[in-house]
């Protein structure tokens, strides 16, 4: 499913999201956090998994040091996982990766349980100057998540 931005904006408004606008790309959940002065555990990037030849979104919470990836590969029930390659990424999503969207990926999707604990987590929208604040109980109803990583 390639991306659509103005869906994308419709779908979260309706579940009460909010496509935020900057000025600079945030190349990272250190620099997200910092720019809208939220804990790093709000920050919730959309990884492109290639699992085995499958592919899955995977939202992790920035408060993790980094993706255990033989974890990761138990969770999506697959021998290995990995991050899919720059051009994989954009042929799958039509986004950029570090711009992945949060939602509307049409993908099978895995969420961190730490983003549960938050009122509003922070993500791509599907461009570089876009970050979408959502909660992450209407996150993981919308991507309908039935994969949860620990």
């Amino acid at each position: 499913m390639k991306w659509n931005p103005e869906a994308f904006a419709a779908l979260a408004a309706r579940h009460g999201g909010e496509v935020l606008q900057h000025q600079q790309p945030l190349r990272s959940a250190r620099q997200g956090a910092a720019h809208f002065g939220i804990a790093m555990a709000q920050t919730a990037p959309t990884l492109i998994i290639d699992a085995d030849g499958d592919i899955f979104a995977c939202i992790l919470s920035g408060a993790r040091d980094g993706v255990d990836w033989d974890k990761l590969a138990q969770t999506l029930g697959r021998s290995q996982a990995r991050l899919a390659d720059r051009r994989r990424v954009r042929e799958i999503t039509g986004c950029d990766a570090g711009a992945v969207p949060l939602l509307g990926l049409d993908l099978p999707c895995a969420m961190d349980l730490l983003l549960l604990a938050h009122d509003f987590v922070y993500g791509g929208a599907g461009d570089p100057l876009r970050t979408l604040k959502i909660s992450p109980h209407a996150l993981a109803e919308l991507n309908r998540v039935s994969l949860w990583y620990e």
